[in-house]
Parts: C-alpha cells; structure tokens; sequence
C-alpha cells in the first residue's frame, strides 16, 4: 500500500501544480475549489456532475492533507480509484471538459444567444425560395380561377 500512498501524492502534486499555474496562485487545488464555489448556481447547474467533481475533489484534497500531516505512509490509504480519479481530472483540465470550463462555455453560449440578432429572411416574388400560401389560399384561388 506504500506505492499506492505514494503515487497518490504524486499525481496529487501533479495536479496542483497545474492548478496553481492556471491561477498564478499558491493555493493549487483549494484555488480551483474555491472558484468552483464562487460560480454561481445557475452556472453550476448547466454541468451536469458538478456537485459530483466537486465533493471528489474536496474528498481528494482531504486525503493528501492526511497523508501529508496525519497518516503513517506506510498505512493503507489510497486504492487505484483515488489515483484513477485525480489522473481524470488533471485530463479533464487538459482537454477542457473541467466543471469550470464547461460552464464558462455554456454561460459564453447562452450570452452569444442572447446577443445574436434574429434575422428575418426576405423572399421575393421570383425566388424559388418564396412563402407557399396556407392550404385555404390555395384552394381558395383554384376556386376563384374557375369562375373567372
């Protein structure tokens, strides 16, 4: 269990280190938890596993503050799921598909929605491309051609 322990604290490290370089911040991963619970909740709410990642990550965070202050290495702590979870979400950074950056993208949709203009489209008489009369207009005139 000591090379689990261990690895653990490495991809741990990794992590953080990423962290603090996206926040030019000494915080790390409390700095990426802290923004996670400064987003407000309508952003929140349009990634579908936040409070998920969140809770792991805080889950995460715990286990690396015991390791580093409270429990003997030698212990057994840390499973591969521990290691697999945080390997996940330094991909998730990576890639873009994070919690943060899911709803920065979603909030980035729903402005760009608001602010794009709705444009009517135009026809004309000769395009090929002209309104068809309603059902009743149409049936209306045939009936109208027949009398005139």
């Amino acid at each position: 269990m000591r090379e689990l322990n261990i690895e653990f604290q490495e991809q741990y490290k990794r992590l953080d280190k990423l962290c603090k370089e996206m926040y030019s911040s000494h915080e790390g991963v409390s700095a990426y938890i802290q923004d996670m619970e400064q987003t407000p909740y309508n952003e929140q709410k349009a990634v579908y596993n936040w409070d998920i990642v969140y809770k792991q990550l805080k889950h995460l965070r715990w286990m690396r503050n015991q390791l580093a202050h409270e429990i003997d290495i030698d212990t057994d702590f840390c499973e591969q799921d521990d290691i697999d979870r945080i390997k996940q979400f330094y991909e998730s950074i990576m890639n873009g598909t994070d919690p943060l950056a899911r709803a920065y993208k979603a909030k980035q949709q729903v402005v760009q929605y608001k602010t794009t203009p709705i444009i009517e489209p135009k026809y004309d008489n000769n395009d090929e491309t002209k309104q068809r009369k309603s059902l009743w207009n149409r049936i209306a005139s045939k009936i109208k051609s027949w009398f005139s």
